[in-house]
């Protein structure tokens, strides 16, 4: 059972690093649509039309494409005063009290946008715009993104669980515990010596 969720897991973390950065590039096209609309406006006093709706749905799309990764890593804000003081089974129980709190409340949004995302399929309903868009193309890109959320957020529980049965507290806080000010700072050294050696390369 370890390896299985071990190795899903990683299939997970995979996908959920593509995603963000298919969610990165779609905020950047976003950033470069609306500043190519503001210049024309400036220098032309023409427009393209549509940019500022259509930054807001890559900005929503990209968002929820980034959560599933940002979980895997531990990149969510976590308040960690008192939690740093505890117990290592506390800790542990605690890290699984808030990612199965975390996991249900995105669970619900979830289950709430797809009765949005179905009603705008039944209605055909678009865009008040000029664009008309069918609201349900971003709509089922933005809800993808919570529910890719969930499926990875489940497996992780899954794993967390399993864990803890086997009291490996050092698994448990690997996983789904909050980040200390050593690992910060090992991923800072870390990004920081790849970025030095690929400038070197380019050199």
């Amino acid at each position: 059972m370890r390896h299985v969720l071990d190795a899903a897991l990683a299939a997970a973390e995979r996908g959920a690093r593509a995603a963000a950065l298919a969610g990165g590039l779609l905020m950047l096209a976003a950033a470069v649509l609306v500043s190519v609309d503001v210049l024309l406006r400036k220098l032309a006093s023409v427009t393209l039309g549509g940019a500022d709706e259509l930054s807001g749905y890559a900005l929503a799309i990209g968002s929820t494409w980034s959560f599933a990764f940002v979980l895997l890593h531990r990149g969510n804000v976590r308040i960690d005063a008192l939690y740093q003081h505890l117990p290592r089974m506390l800790a542990a129980a605690c890290d699984l009290l808030a990612i199965s709190a975390l996991l249900g409340f995105v669970s619900l949004v979830a289950w709430h946008g797809s009765d949005v995302l179905a009603q705008s399929w039944t209605l055909g309903a678009r865009s008040n715009s000029a664009l008309a868009v069918p609201l349900v193309v971003p709509q089922a890109l933005w809800w993808l993104g919570y529910a890719w959320f969930v499926l990875c957020g489940a497996v992780l529980l899954l794993r967390s669980l399993l864990a803890f049965g086997a009291a490996d507290w050092p698994t448990v806080n690997r996983l789904i515990g909050a980040r200390s000010i050593e690992e910060e700072a090992a991923d800072e050294l870390h990004n920081a010596l790849q970025a030095t050696g690929k400038t070197e390369g380019r050199a």
